[in-house]
């Protein structure tokens, strides 16, 4: 077998990181995407001593990392390392930050709450609370039919989640639980990554360690809802859904702890309607900026409710609107980046990866490489069709790759297709202006200024 030469992962100039650290503590999503450009698919940013971060931006990286040798690079310790501003704290030992043989359980575990059946029996959940928001909006536009969909939708899509999940028929303070998390969220961003990593590693030379408090406050507040549904939950005061039924069933047989409940309700609310959210929020962006393609969904919609009138939205087979959605992720993909850190020294072709380096993927850059993506920014849902997808798998990942890949995306893509189906069936959609939105880099990617778009209702619908 020929030997192959293992060398060190091109580094940043030294002269040019003080720019670089500036881009990523402004806005790590553009800076990373300028200098996979400038740099190519493999670089590092060294930080003290042999400790770096090492971007990668190609598909056959990103299958190493995240599928042929995922289990030497772990999520979780990740996001210890960098201590971003206590992610793990407010996260705990839930499904995001475990690794091994107890993340095997817990998806083992959560992984019936994303069957087909348990899935469809959302539905009366969905269509209910998507009624209330539709009627709302009927009703606000009469008066004004600039709406705010990106908070709307977010509050929509909290409501299902807390429905679903903790309890059908509870009543949640949302609002109190969205405005913690929104700001629990932006103190745990990747721009605070940066700002964590720039202010230790200046300080470790002089033996301190940096700590990072900010918005403690939020996590408090989290913390009171997530204790107060754990005890109301073990004492019986409310009938348990989805989640909570499963938890309640192995605390009553000792098998988890009230803790135990308490990570995987934060790991619920982090990351299990946000990134839903998000994408319709920039699914109906990327339709009202484009007309004739939200005609096209449109046409599509009605011809099908035409030829089975009686079946849900969920049920109908809407090849159109699924390229739409796809590339609207491809563009905008909820959380745009993914770190690793390697557990023991390894190689990619050919680069050395030192053990505990922090390796990031930026899905924002991947979905706009040249090589296979032709549109770059353009919206195009052509990618999506048979031939023109093919061969992409590794290039595309709004949902990450591998056995850790987001345990819910058949839910999202399920909750994606009747939401943004049934808005375009009632509502014609334009932007405000004909400006593109600038873009917020935090974990998830938003709009600088929450997505506000004109609805004008359709009055004749099937």
């Amino acid at each position: 077998m020929e030997h192959q030469e293992i060398r060190p992962v091109p580094k940043i100039p030294a002269y040019k990181i003080p720019v670089h650290a500036v881009g990523l503590l402004k806005n790590p999503l553009k800076a990373i995407h300028q200098m996979t450009t400038q740099y190519g698919d493999i670089f590092a940013l060294p930080l003290y001593k042999k400790s770096q971060i090492v971007f990668v931006n190609h598909p056959d990286y990103v299958k190493h990392f995240l599928k042929d040798s995922q289990d030497a690079y772990s999520r979780g310790k990740a996001v210890k390392q960098s201590a971003i501003t206590g992610l793990d704290k407010f996260l705990g030992n839930g499904i995001f930050m475990s690794d091994g043989d107890d993340w095997e359980a817990q998806h083992k575990l959560l992984k019936g709450l994303f069957s087909t059946t348990a899935i469809e029996s959302t539905l009366p959940i969905i269509e209910e609370e998507l009624g209330k928001l539709t009627q709302k909006w009927q009703s606000q536009i009469e008066q004004n039919p600039l709406v705010n969909v990106e908070h709307d939708l977010n509050i929509l899509m909290l409501r299902i989640m807390l429905r679903t999940q903790i309890c059908a028929n509870k009543t949640f303070d949302d609002h109190a639980i969205y405005e913690a998390l929104t700001g629990r969220m932006e103190a745990s961003s990747v721009k605070s990554l940066f700002w964590f990593q720039l202010k230790s590693s200046l300080l470790k030379p002089f033996g301190k360690n940096y700590q990072y408090k900010k918005h403690d406050q939020y996590l408090a507040k989290l913390e009171n809802i997530a204790f107060g549904l754990v005890e109301d939950l073990i004492a019986h005061k409310y009938q348990p859904n989805g989640l909570f039924q499963l938890l309640l069933a192995d605390y009553e047989q000792n098998k988890i702890t009230k803790t135990n409940i308490r990570d995987q309700f934060m790991n619920f609310v982090f990351a299990a309607f946000d990134t839903t959210a998000t994408a319709i929020t920039w699914t109906l962006y990327n339709l009202a900026a484009n007309t004739n393609v939200q005609q096209k969904v449109r046409q599509e919609l009605q011809q099908s409710l035409e030829l089975i009138p009686h079946k849900h939205l969920a049920q109908l087979q809407l090849p159109f609107l699924q390229m739409v959605m796809k590339e609207s992720l491809r563009l905008y993909p909820p959380v745009w980046s993914y770190a690793r850190e390697a557990a023991s020294d390894d190689v990619v072709n050919g680069f050395q990866i030192h053990a505990k380096s922090i390796v990031v993927i930026s899905s924002y850059s991947l979905h706009r490489h040249p090589k296979y993506w032709q549109s770059g920014n353009e919206f195009d849902p052509s990618n999506f069709e048979k031939e023109q997808f093919k061969g992409k798998n590794f290039a595309y990942i709004p949902f990450g790759q591998g056995k850790r890949m987001c345990i819910g995306r058949a839910l999202a893509d399920y909750q994606m297709q009747i939401i943004v189906g049934s808005i375009i069936n009632q509502f014609e959609l334009t932007t405000n202006n004909n400006v593109q939105p600038s873009i917020n880099a935090n974990i998830i990617i938003k709009a600088l200024e929450p997505l506000r778009l004109r609805l004008n209702r359709i009055t004749d619908t099937p």
